[in-house]
């Protein structure tokens, strides 16, 4: 994982969809040293794959600004969904325009500074995790914030300190 500037948080989002579109979407916050911020995870009722992807951006966007996080580095493991997000003429006449404009408009917001990435799913696994913990939330509630690494993702946590050196 490459932290962000100092001046700068890095989010993390990912979905996790079950049979019959049951979708959740979550992740995580890091700081410049890679230690962990926040956690968020929601239940998103019956979506596709490509609707839970938008629901965790811009989930993790709110979250941030909800946080008061100006910079922010945000990271997707969905090249299609950033694709979608960075190009002016493609969402118009999509069939998902309205969180599309949405996310655009926090993109490109006043209060925010916002960078958006493409990165492989592994590298990305406290997202994952938090994802997939939407599974266990109730359904239709807001979003879940974990303020402390979860139990579950303690060996990942290990894992990332020896990778990152922080």
């Amino acid at each position: 994982m490459d932290p962000p500037p100092t001046d700068a948080v890095r989010i993390d989002v990912d979905r996790s969809v079950r049979h019959q579109f049951q979708a959740t979407c979550g992740g995580v916050i890091r700081n410049s040293d890679g230690h962990w911020l926040m956690g968020f995870c929601k239940s998103l009722d019956a979506h596709t794959v490509i609707e839970a992807k938008l629901h965790a951006i811009m989930l993790g966007l709110r979250v941030g600004h909800h946080m008061g996080l100006r910079k922010i580095l945000l990271y997707s493991d969905s090249l299609d969904t950033v694709n979608i997000l960075m190009r002016d003429c493609c969402y118009v006449d999509h069939p998902l325009k309205e969180i599309i404009k949405e996310i655009r408009d926090l993109l490109y917001s006043d209060y925010l500074d916002v960078k958006i990435h493409y990165t492989p799913r592994d590298i990305i696994s406290f997202a994952d995790y938090m994802a997939k913990e939407g599974h266990n939330a109730p359904a239709n509630e807001d979003v879940s914030l974990i303020p402390t690494i979860p139990v579950g993702c303690m060996e990942m946590a290990m894992r990332d300190q020896l990778v990152c050196g922080s």
